[in-house]
C-alpha cells in the first residue's frame, strides 16, 4: 500500500521530524531528505523538531527526542537492532498517521538510510551527478527494510600521484565526488600521500625538510598549440588549483596541509572516516646526512632516499627519522581515524631479514605458523607476478624487516607516547602475500590490514587462492581493488567483472572490505554502482547493477546495446591487463617507446577491434537514448574514439619507425604525419567529453608526452631530409 498526495499547494502535509538536539550529521540527513522531496515531488518542507497537527505523513529521522518517543514511537513499535553501520526504513502508524522511521545505528548510517530511501524513489547516484526521475505525485513507500553491510570497509583512495589522478584535485573537485560517495555509502577515504609531496613538514637534529613537489616533479605547460587548449582557461601550467605554483617551500607546504585538513573535515561532514598514509622509511634527500649509506629510492624520478639493504634494524638515526615522520603525521593531522603504515613498492631495506625474523619469532612464535624457509620458497612460486621471482623474494625479505621495525617503534619504543594521538589505530598496508598467515600474530585485534596482491583485478583473479590465507577472524582485512591501473594507463578501462569475482571471494573468506585504486574516475560509474550494491546485498551481480543503471539513466531500449559495450570494454581491459602493462603509462617516453621498427602486435590489433565493437554498440544505444542518458553515452563514445585513435596512432608510429629503419625518409615522414593527425583526432574526441580535473590532467599529460614529442620527431625527420 502507498500513501499518495498530489503536488498541491499544501506542503504541510509532509513533515520531516528530527530531534531538537540532533547531531550535525543527522540534521544534514534530514535536510537532504527535504531537498529530495522538493526535487522529486515538488514538496517544500524543512526539518522540524515537533509534530504539527496539520502534518498528515511523517518521516521520523534518526534518534528522536523523548517527548516524541513518549507518544508511542518507541514504546509501541519494536524496531530491529542494528550495528553502527546498519539502518532501518520502517513503516508505522504514528498517532493515526502513516509514518516512516528513517534511522541508523549512528548518524552516518541515518544519512545512508535517507539515501537508500531516495534511491527507492528512483534516483541513481553517479560519481559526477544524480539521475532524477520526472517530477511525480508524492507517495510514502509501505516497506520494512533492515540493512547491514556485508563489507563494512568501503574505502576510496584520494591524493595519490600523477596529474591525471586526484593529486590534481582541489576542494572544488573533491566536494562533489565526496557527496556522491556518501550517497553510494562509502565508509572511508584513504589519503595516499607520498614523502615528496607538500603535505607534511618535520625536522630532525636541526635539519628541516625544505623540498616538495607534485607528480614526481614533472611539468605540463599550457600552450596555444596544444590539443584541448580551451579546457585550461588562462593557466600557464597544469596544476592543483588549491596549491600555489612557484611558491616557497613554506607556503607550498602550508597550503598542502590546509588542503588535507579541508579534505578530512569535509569527509567527516559526510560521515566518512579518514585514513592517512605515513611512510616511515623514505625521506626527502635533505635528510641524507643523518642516514648512513642512504640510497636513492628505486621509484619513478628517484626523489627520495631510503635505508640501504644492510642498514641495521636498530639503527638509531633511522629510528629517530621514522619517529619524527610518525609524530609529525599524527600531530599535524590528529583528526584522522587511522594511520596506514605502507610497504615501499620496491623493497630495498631487506638485508637483515633473518635477524628481524628471529626477533619477531622470539616475541610472537611466528614459526609455529610457518618457517622462514617456507615463506621464502612460497615467494619463489608466486605465479606471473610483475618482476618475477626476484621481486617477490625481495618483497618478503623487506617486509619482514619492516614489520619488525614498525612493531618495535610502536609497541616497544612507544613512539606516539608524547604525541597528540597516543591512542591512534594503525593499518598495515601492502604486506607481501606470503606473510598473510602471520599477520594474525603480529597485528593487534583492533588494528587492520590493507592488502595488495597484484596491480590489476584480473591478475588477482588468476591467483585468488591467496585470498584464503588472511587472518580475517583476528582483525579486519581489506583488499586493494584496482578500478583503473596506471600501468595500462589512460585508455578506457572497466574491471567490474573481475571485481565481482573478487567480491564474492572476500565475502566467502570473511574479509572486511576493499579500497579503490584508480587515476581517472569517469569510466567507472557502472563499476562503483556495483561496489556500492555488492557491499550490502549479497548475491547481486555486476550485470544486475548494469541493467538497473542503464534502464534508469539511458532507458529500457538501450540496455542490450550498452551491456554489449560494457562487455567489450571489460574484455579489452582484461586483455590489456595481461599484455598491456606500461602501454600508456603517463610518464616521459609515453609515445617515443613505440618508435620501434616493428609492426603493432596482434594483441593490440585485437584490442582496437574490441574498442571498435564497443563503440558500434554505444552508437546504436545513442540512437535510442532518453535525454537523461545522452551525456552518459556521449562520454563513452568520446573515450572509445580516443582509445581507437590512440592505438591507430601507435600503428602509424610503428610504420614510420620501420620506414626510417629501411632508409625511406619520405615514407617515415608521411606515416609520422598520419600518426600526428590521428593523435590530434583522438585527443580532440577525449577533450569533447572531459568531465573533471583528472580528464583535464590526462589531456595535459598527453600533449606533453605524445603530441609535442611527435611534432618534434616530424620536425627532426624533415630537417634530416632537407639536409
Amino acid at each position: 500500500m502507498q500513501t499518495d498526495y498530489g503536488n498541491t499547494d499544501n506542503n504541510t502535509r509532509v513533515a520531516v521530524i528530527i530531534s531538537e538536539n540532533a547531531p550535525e550529521l543527522e540534521r544534514f540527513a534530514a535536510e537532504q531528505l527535504c531537498d529530495y522531496l522538493e526535487k522529486l515531488f515538488g514538496l517544500q518542507t524543512r526539518p522540524r523538531s515537533s509534530v504539527s497537527a496539520e502534518a498528515k505523513t511523517l518521516f521520523l529521522v534518526g534518534n528522536l527526542d523523548a517527548d516524541i518517543d513518549a507518544q508511542g514511537v518507541t514504546e509501541n513499535d519494536a524496531f530491529p537492532p542494528v550495528s553502527e553501520q546498519g539502518f532501518i526504513l520502517w513503516h508505522i502508524q504514528f498517532q493515526g498517521r502513516p509514518s516512516l522511521v528513517v534511522k541508523g545505528g549512528s548518524p552516518r548510517a541515518t544519512l545512508w538510510a535517507v539515501y537508500e530511501l531516495v534511491e527507492r524513489w528512483g534516483v541513481r547516484y553517479l560519481l559526477h551527478r544524480d539521475v532524477l526521475p520526472a517530477l511525480s505525485t508524492f507517495y510514502l513507500p509501505d516497506l520494512d527494510v533492515v540493512m547491514e553491510p556485508t563489507l563494512p570497509v568501503r574505502q576510496w583512495r584520494v591524493i595519490n600521484d600523477f596529474a591525471c589522478g586526484p593529486e590534481a584535485w582541489g576542494m572544488a573537485d573533491y566536494r562533489p565526488v565526496l557527496d556522491q560517495l556518501a550517497k553510494l555509502r562509502f565508509s572511508r577515504i584513504l589519503l595516499s600521500v607520498w614523502p615528496w609531496q607538500p603535505f607534511l613538514h618535520y625536522e630532525v637534529k636541526g635539519i628541516k625538510r625544505e623540498s616538495a613537489t607534485l607528480w614526481f616533479d614533472f611539468h605540463y605547460p599550457i600552450t596555444d598549440d596544444m590539443v584541448g587548449r580551451h579546457l585550461f582557461g588562462d593557466e600557464e601550467e597544469f596544476w592543483n588549483p588549491d596549491l600555489p605554483r612557484g611558491a616557497s617551500y613554506e607556503e607550498f607546504t602550508a597550503a598542502g596541509e590546509q588542503l588535507i585538513h579541508n579534505l578530512i573535515d569535509y569527509a567527516h561532514q559526510r560521515g566518512i572516516e579518514c585514513v592517512i598514509v605515513a611512510t616511515l622509511t623514505e625521506f626527502p634527500p635533505e635528510f641524507a646526512p643523518l642516514l648512513k649509506d642512504a640510497q636513492e629510492v628505486h621509484q619513478l624520478a628517484e626523489l627520495t632516499i631510503v635505508p640501504s639493504a644492510e642498514t641495521d634494524i636498530h639503527d638509531p638515526a633511522l629510528t629517530e627519522l621514522a619517529t619524527a615522520v610518525l609524530r609529525a603525521t599524527v600531530d599535524t593531522y590528529p583528526e584522522v581515524d587511522y594511520v596506514a603504515l605502507g610497504m615501499p613498492e620496491f623493497r630495498q631495506w631487506s638485508g637483515l631479514y633473518e635477524r628481524a625474523w628471529g626477533a619477531l619469532d622470539a616475541k610472537y612464535n611466528i614459526s609455529l605458523q610457518c618457517s622462514l624457509d617456507d615463506v621464502l620458497t612460497a615467494a619463489t612460486q608466486r605465479a606471473a607476478y610483475p618482476g618475477g621471482e626476484e621481486r617477490a623474494l625481495q618483497e618478503v625479505k623487506g617486509d619482514i624487516v619492516a614489520l619488525y621495525f614498525y612493531n618495535r617503534l610502536l609497541n616497544e619504543l612507544h613512539a606516539l607516547k608524547e604525541s597528540r594521538r597516543p591512542d591512534m589505530k594503525f593499518i598495515y598496508n601492502s604486506v607481501a602475500e606470503e606473510l598473510f598467515p602471520l599477520l594474525g600474530n603480529l597485528v593487534p585485534h583492533d588494528w587492520e590490514t590493507l592488502n595488495f596482491v597484484d596491480y590489476t583485478a584480473s591478475r588477482i583473479v588468476k591467483r585468488r587462492k591467496v585470498l584464503e590465507n588472511v587472518p580475517s577472524r583476528e582483525h579486519a582485512c581489506s583488499l586493494i581493488y584496482t578500478l583503473h591501473d596506471d600501468n595500462v594507463g589512460l585508455l578506457p578501462q572497466l574491471a567490474t567483472g573481475s571485481l565481482h569475482e573478487l567480491t564474492q571471494d572476500l565475502i566467502r573468506h570473511g574479509w572486511a572490505g576493499f579500497s579503490t585504486r584508480y587515476w581517472l574516475i569517469a569510466d567507472h560509474d557502472p563499476c562503483v554502482a556495483y561496489l556500492s550494491k555488492a557491499a550490502w546485498e549479497e548475491g547481486v551481480t555486476h550485470e544486475d547493477v548494469y541493467r538497473d543503471q542503464i534502464r534508469v539513466v539511458c532507458g529500457e531500449e538501450c540496455i542490450e546495446d550498452m551491456l554489449m559495450m560494457f562487455r567489450e570494454v571489460e574484455a579489452t581491459t582484461i586483455a590489456l591487463e595481461d599484455h598491456g602493462l606500461g602501454l600508456t603509462f603517463p610518464v616521459p617516453g609515453m609515445l617515443t617507446k613505440h618508435w620501434t621498427p616493428q609492426p603493432m602486435s596482434d594483441e593490440l590489433v585485437e584490442d582496437r577491434q574490441g574498442y571498435q565493437r564497443a563503440l558500434d554498440a554505444a552508437h546504436r544505444a545513442r540512437e535510442k537514448v532518453q535525454p537523461s542518458g545522452q551525456s552518459y553515452i556521449d562520454y563513452w563514445i568520446g573515450r572509445l574514439r580516443f582509445g581507437i585513435g590512440y592505438l591507430n596512432m601507435i600503428a602509424a608510429v610503428r610504420r614510420a619507425a620501420i620506414a626510417e629503419a629501411d632508409g625511406k625518409p619520405l615514407d617515415a615522414i608521411q606515416n609520422a604525419e598520419t600518426a600526428l593527425a590521428t593523435a590530434r583526432e583522438a585527443l580532440e574526441a577525449y577533450a569533447e567529453v572531459v568531465r573533471d580535473q583528472s580528464d583535464r590532467g590526462a589531456i595535459a599529460v598527453m600533449n606533453e608526452y605524445v603530441y609535442r614529442p611527435l611534432k618534434e620527431k616530424i620536425a627532426a625527420l624533415q630537417e634530416g631530409q632537407s639536409a
